[in-house]
C-alpha cells in the first residue's frame, strides 16, 4: 500500500474514533439527564454496557420511583417497549429485610455477605422468578435481561403510560368476580406450574389491562414452594385477596380453603 494511502487510512481511523467518542459523550450526557443523579458509577457503567450491547436503545423517563429502585420506560434493541428496573445501591438495611426470602432458595445456594453482591443476587432472583412464571403462562411481564442491579422486562402499558393497578381503578360490580377468578388462577398456576409463591400479592401488585385482564408484578420477593416461609407467604397472599375482593362484594371461600385447593394440603401441613 502506498505511503499516501496508509496516511489517509490512519487519518480516517482517527476521525472515526473521534466521532465515535463524541457520540458516546453526547449520549452519556443525555442519559445522565434522564437517569437523574441517583446512581453510582458502577450502575451507570452497567447501563452503558447494556446500551453498547444493544439490549437498550433509548431511555425515555421514570415510570415509578421508590426508596429501593427506579423503573424507566425504555426502548429495546429490537424496538420492543421495555421497563428497566434499576435497584439503588443504598444501605445494608435492604439485605436485612430480604434475607428471609433468599435463605433456602435451592436456585441460589450462596447468599453473599457483600451488600452490592446481594443486590445483584436480588435482581437475578427477580429475573428468574419472572422467567419461571412466564414460561408456564402466569400473566407477568416477560423478562429480557439482567445485568448486576439492572433488570429489563416487558413494559406493561400503552405509549409509555403503565396500566393502572387494581387499587387505582373503579370497575363495574359484575367485573370483580371475573378479576378474582383470574387472580386465583394466576396464584394456582404460579404455585403448581412455576413452583413459586408471590409473597407480596395484593391490589397494589396487580395491573389491570384495558380488556380487564390481569398482570402480576413485583416478583422479586417470590419464593420457591419448598422454602420454609412459603406457606406463611401464600396464606398472607390469599388473605389479601379475600380481604380485597370480599370488600368488592365477591363471595369467596376462606383463605385456608383456597390454600388447600391450590397446594393440595392444609397450611403448614407436611406434604406427603
Amino acid at each position: 500500500m502506498p505511503r499516501e494511502d496508509k496516511l489517509e487510512k490512519k487519518l480516517r481511523m482517527r476521525e472515526y474514533r473521534y466521532e465515535r467518542e463524541q457520540r458516546y459523550l453526547r449520549k452519556r450526557s443525555e442519559l445522565n439527564e434522564v437517569l437523574e443523579e441517583v446512581f453510582d458509577q458502577q450502575t451507570l457503567m452497567t447501563i452503558y454496557e447494556l446500551m453498547n450491547r444493544r439490549l437498550i436503545k433509548e431511555f425515555y423517563g421514570v415510570v415509578s420511583a421508590g426508596k429501593e429502585s427506579r423503573i424507566y420506560y425504555a426502548e429495546g434493541g429490537g424496538g420492543e417497549a421495555l421497563a428497566v428496573k434499576i435497584y439503588l445501591i443504598t444501605s445494608a438495611e435492604f439485605r436485612k429485610t430480604r434475607s428471609m426470602y433468599v435463605l433456602h432458595d435451592p436456585r441460589f445456594q450462596r447468599v453473599p455477605k457483600d451488600f452490592r453482591d446481594f443486590i445483584y443476587l436480588w435482581a437475578r432472583r427477580e429475573y428468574r422468578n419472572l422467567k419461571d412464571a412466564y414460561e408456564v403462562g402466569v400473566p407477568v411481564p416477560r423478562p429480557y435481561f439482567v445485568r448486576n442491579n439492572v433488570l429489563g422486562m416487558q413494559f406493561m402499558g400503552v405509549d409509555g403510560k403503565r396500566y393502572p393497578l387494581l387499587v387505582e381503578v373503579e370497575l363495574e360490580p359484575d367485573v370483580y368476580p371475573e378479576i378474582y377468578s383470574k387472580t386465583i388462577e394466576a396464584v394456582r398456576r404460579l404455585y403448581q406450574g412455576a413452583m413459586l409463591v408471590h409473597g407480596d400479592l395484593s391490589e397494589y401488585n396487580i395491573f389491570i389491562t384495558p380488556g380487564n385482564d390481569i398482570v402480576l408484578i413485583d416478583l422479586s420477593q417470590a419464593v420457591r414452594v419448598e422454602q420454609p416461609v412459603a406457606d406463611e407467604l401464600l396464606l398472607r397472599d390469599l388473605r389479601n385477596i379475600v380481604r380485597y375482593f370480599g370488600k368488592m362484594g365477591v363471595e369467596i371461600p376462606e383463605p385456608e380453603v383456597l390454600f388447600e385447593e391450590i397446594a393440595g394440603r392444609r397450611p403448614f401441613e407436611r406434604a406427603v
